[in-house]
């Protein structure tokens, strides 16, 4: 009964949503930093902080390029309110979680639209995915029960009635169903955004395979970060449909973007979750040798930033508007990472 009642649509979502609070958003205080860290990489040309591997302090300088970069849309407030949409008790459980980790702030600093609709669907979607990261890096899914946890979720992409005996796993698919139909009522086509996320899911199964070479490892986590079918999410409500031909220009651009967008995570959260998760496999288990981890760190990052920054279109139009959303993503995130309370547990104070 539990799980059938987790499944089922609610009448909450056809609710007319509240019209924002205009202005209100920046006189949160937790704007401040980020705002000041906005203004000092703008006039750098690389980001350089400090992280704590095996005990000892590294030093780390990324190269980044903010002169793309732009706040969007800031004065619209968005709410962690998936969880009122329905009968999801589990969700509104993890409510602290999610405002602990200022999820709410990487919807602002990576969004690439002011469309208020955009916005909040963005940050559902945000309520989404965590909520997902939060069971699947859990006790909820033991090695054992992984597979199944995979072929369910995944079963419910091709069939909407699909239905699990694991209630949070119904949970998940019911939330993922609000936020893909809000989608949808905008007229909006959603099936590469559930092409990504099956390929997200998929990549679940081989994140705590230790037998994994280097290479794939990191192919995998351009999929399990998250970031492909968030990219294809932007670029649904730009509202320009991206040319046939120019689809291998922007498959490469999102593995990029993905790239760094992993790294950035990899690294930023490596004693985080040392600390506070459950033993699986990490960039840092390649590398035995905490120097050795630091130098791959730099050199593939500053590797891949060149490719992207390589692969902007020089003319306007359709690509160069999803390369954007990709540069808005990257600088976004890194800016959440280093500032975020989730991460930040005192070791990313940028250095002059």
């Amino acid at each position: 009964m539990a799980a059938s009642v987790a499944f089922h649509f609610n009448d909450k979502q056809m609710v007319a949503r509240v019209p924002p609070n205009l202005g209100v958003i920046r006189r949160d205080p937790r704007y401040a930093r980020i705002d000041a860290l906005i203004q000092t990489l703008s006039e750098r040309n690389e980001a350089v902080f400090d992280i704590q591997v095996d005990g000892t302090r590294h030093r780390i300088a990324w190269p980044i390029d903010f002169s793309n970069y732009r706040v969007i849309a800031s004065t619209y407030p968005v709410s962690l309110d998936l969880s009122r949409r329905g009968h999801f008790p589990a969700l509104e459980k993890l409510r602290a979680h999610l405002l602990q980790g200022d999820f709410d702030l990487l919807t602002y600093y990576t969004c690439s639209t002011v469309s208020p609709s955009y916005l909040q669907n963005s940050q559902d979607r945000m309520d989404w995915f965590f909520a997902l990261d939060y069971f699947v890096d859990g006790s909820s899914v033991p090695p054992e029960l992984r597979e199944a946890v995979v072929r369910d979720l995944s079963a419910w992409l091709e069939d909407r009635r699909h239905v699990s005996r694991l209630p949070w796993v119904n949970m998940i698919s019911a939330l993922l169903r609000i936020v893909l139909e809000d989608i949808e009522r905008e007229g909006l086509d959603t099936s590469r955004i559930v092409r990504e996320i099956r390929g997200y899911y998929e990549g679940f199964l081989l994140e705590f395979d230790k037998q994994v070479p280097l290479s794939r490892y990191l192919e995998n986590r351009s999929m399990t970060i998250g970031m492909r079918p968030e990219l294809e999410f932007c670029f649904a409500y730009l509202g320009r449909p991206l040319p046939a031909r120019h689809r291998d220009a922007a498959e490469r651009m999102k593995h990029a973007a993905a790239d760094l967008v992993a790294l950035q995570n990899d690294v930023l959260s490596l004693r985080k979750e040392e600390e506070q998760e459950q033993e699986h496999l990490r960039l840092k288990s390649y590398f035995p040798l905490g120097h050795e981890y630091v130098s791959f760190a730099k050199d593939f990052y500053a590797a891949r930033f060149g490719d992207f920054l390589a692969m902007r279109p020089r003319a306007p139009g359709p690509l160069e508007a999803l390369w954007k959303v990709c540069d808005q993503w990257i600088s976004g995130s890194l800016l959440w990472h280093l500032t975020s309370p989730r991460y930040d547990l005192g070791q990313f104070q940028l250095l002059a």
